[in-house]
Order: structure tokens, then sequence, then C-alpha cells
């Protein structure tokens, strides 16, 4: 059975490294030797529980309720259906023309001329190029928890560090602790905003002066994966940084909203000088296919679909928040399309237990808590999972 590799998987083995050195030489040419060791090599030498529990979902055919994953349950739109079937009959060309006008209108969408964006296949892969052009210089600066805070730095020789701070009672990120901490050794610092597993969202004021005071130090990536469920997304993204020349790296993917994690597209908004610097360790919009690539221009410009979405998933959160306040639980403020919150078991046995009721969730642990993250599926998949979770802890 084929595994399934989601996200964070893909940036902890390594795969982009491993699998461009066969099907994209020119990566293993410019990429330094380091950055091909260690972390990004080993694809299999560490089994993490993430890719255990795709595994699980792979062969599970009772799954009534996927809510793992943080995928848009409602799909794409059907304009970018439409964009999809029709650029089959295309799809023998290269991509390069309607990739060239979707960077296009990303651009002008950014307020940024072209240069200032760079396209991947989701935004794994520019992540993945990020720590592999700044990981091996230095000590990478994050939150713990964050996105990619939880793999083990510290046995392998790609020469990458992680320096890790930990959140603030309130789970939130202590901007104040980590600035102390950029020093001279710190080659990039990761902020993911709103932060995965918490789905809490930084206040914009105190990341925009983070941003403003660091960048000249360290360059500052700003993942913001799970920005368009903001409630002001204008104030509360970093792309404003990139526009006023300072040297944050945001990064966005059509995985969410949109739907498209299995299209597979991304891109990241930086200054001209990192772009060129990121497309030594990606594909630079080549592995991005023409169907994707002409859905992803429609469902960019469908604004009723999105706001259908947006809408769906208030209303299936509420729903949630509204049943765990009733099982006498609590949770963290979610400004993502999952929810996490402190559990009464271990996360292990409720994932299990859960699984057998046919509904998939995560689990995790940290500030001595287990923790279930449960993702915005369908109102009827939300009362799936509160008819499972109501068994599960009688």
């Amino acid at each position: 059975m084929a595994s399934v590799f989601s996200r964070r998987d893909w940036i902890k083995s390594g795969l982009l490294a491993s699998a461009g050195t066969m099907a994209l030489p020119h990566l293993a040419q410019a990429a330094p030797a380091a950055a091909l060791t260690g972390p990004y090599g080993a694809v299999y030498l560490e089994r993490h529980r993430e890719l255990a529990h795709e595994a699980a979902l792979a062969a599970a055919p009772q799954l009534k309720a996927r809510l793992s994953a943080n995928e848009n349950p409602w799909g794409p739109s059907a304009k970018a259906k439409e964009a999809l079937i029709k650029s089959v009959d295309t799809s023998f060309l290269y991509a390069g023309p309607v990739v060239m006008e979707l960077r296009k209108l990303i651009a002008a969408e950014a307020g940024v001329p072209e240069d200032y964006i760079l396209l991947g296949a989701g935004s794994s892969e520019l992540l993945m190029a990020s720590l592999m052009l700044y990981g091996p210089k230095g000590k990478v600066l994050m939150a713990d928890p964050c996105y990619i805070s939880n793999r083990d730095d510290q046995s392998d020789n790609s020469g990458m560090q992680f320096d890790k701070v930990a959140l603030t009672k309130d789970y939130q990120y202590d901007l104040s602790a980590m600035a102390t901490r950029v020093d001279g050794k710190t080659s990039m610092v990761y902020v993911c905003n709103p932060n995965n597993p918490t789905g809490v969202i930084l206040p914009s004021a105190q990341l925009r002066s983070f941003c403003e005071s660091i960048s000249p130090k360290a360059p500052v990536l700003v993942d913001e994966a799970y920005i368009d469920y903001a409630k002001d997304i204008k104030t509360d993204s970093m792309v404003d940084c990139v526009r006023k020349g300072q040297n944050v790296i945001v990064l966005r993917t059509m995985s969410k909203l949109h739907a498209f994690a299995g299209l597979r597209v991304g891109y990241a908004i930086a200054q001209p000088a990192v772009i060129k610097e990121l497309r030594r360790y990606c594909s630079g919009g080549f592995s991005i296919s023409t169907p994707s690539a002409s859905a992803a221009l429609a469902s960019l410009r469908d604004s009723e679909f999105q706001q259908f979405t947006l809408k769906k998933t208030a209303e299936s959160k509420a729903y949630l928040y509204d049943f765990l306040k009733s099982a006498g639980y609590t949770w963290l403020p979610s400004s993502t399309n999952f929810v996490l919150f402190p559990l009464r078991m271990k996360g292990q046995t409720f994932l299990k237990s859960m699984m057998e009721q046919g509904v998939s969730v995560r689990r995790w642990e940290f500030d001595q808590q287990h923790w279930c993250r449960v993702s915005i599926g369908t109102l009827d998949e939300m009362k799936m999972f509160a008819q499972a979770f109501e068994k599960v802890v009688s």
C-alpha cells in the first residue's frame, strides 16, 4: 500500500530534495551538499506519527468523517471544476502561459510586481525551499508548538538547528522572547500565523512591529496557510511588510479555502533577490500542471465561492463550539478551519477510539496536556464527530 504523506511529513522527510535529485537535476547541482543530507535525504528513517495516522486513514474503509487534514470538505468551486475539465484538452502542452497568467493575477492581488512572486506545488514546496536555503546557515527560530517544531533536529548532519521558544500561557507566540533570541546565529525566523496546531492568530500590530524590527537581522518567514479564515485578511496578513521592502517571506496556499489540497498550488511573496535565491531549491512553478493552474485562476476570481466556504465553515465551527460547551469542554480561539481543545484522556486512546467510530481527528501533546485537533467539516460531519465523541468519552 502506498504511503500518504501530509504537508508536515514532506517537510520533515525532505521528499522534495530526494525527488529533485532524480526528476530535476538542476536542483541537485544548485543545492549545497549539506542541504541534501540529514533530514532532507532520510525519507524513511523516521516514521513520524502523522505518517502512521495517514496510513491508518488509507486503511480505514469505514471512515465516515475525515476531520484530520484541515481540508475543505465542500470541494473546489464550480467555476474551478469547469476550468479544470476544459484544460484537460490542452494538458499535453507545458503550463508556461497559464502559470504566467496565474503569477500575474497573484501579483496584482498582492499589490507587488511579478518578480516578487514564486509559485509552487502547494506552499510545502516553498517552505522546504526556504529551509534548504536558510536552515544550514544557522538556527531557525520558531515557536513551540508550531507547524514545523515537532521534528527532532538534533541528530542529523544537515547543519540546520531549530531554536524553539515556548508559547505563552494563553498559547500565543511570545514575540518578545523570540526577539531576544535573535542573534548572529539566527538564519531564519519562522512564524505560522494563524498558528497550527493551535489555530490562534497574532495581533497584527504586534507581528508587524516584530517583522519590522527583526527582518534587518534575519529573514522572517510568515506562513499564512490559514490567513483566508482571518477576520481581516488585509490587516492580518504581512504582505505589506514585503511591499515596504522588508526581508519578510509570506507563504500562501490554495489547499484550504480554495479546496486545492489535491491540486497543489501555493506561492511565496518576497523581495526579488530572495525569490531568486529560493528558485534554486524548487521548481519555480514548473511543478504546477496546466489543469491546476487553470483551476486556480478561476477559483481566485470566484469571490462568491470563497464567501460561501467561509460561511459554511463558520456555521460548522459554531456547531462544534456549542457542542464542546455543552459537553463541558473548552477550546482555543481559532482563526482557521480547525479547532484545538484539551482532552481528558490520552490522545492516542482518544484517536484510536474515534477512528473505531469512523471519525478521524489529530492529537497533540504539549504543556503537560493531551489535545485533539478537529478539522471543520460539513455540518453532517460535525454531527458525526459529536456522536462519536459522546460514545468515546462516556
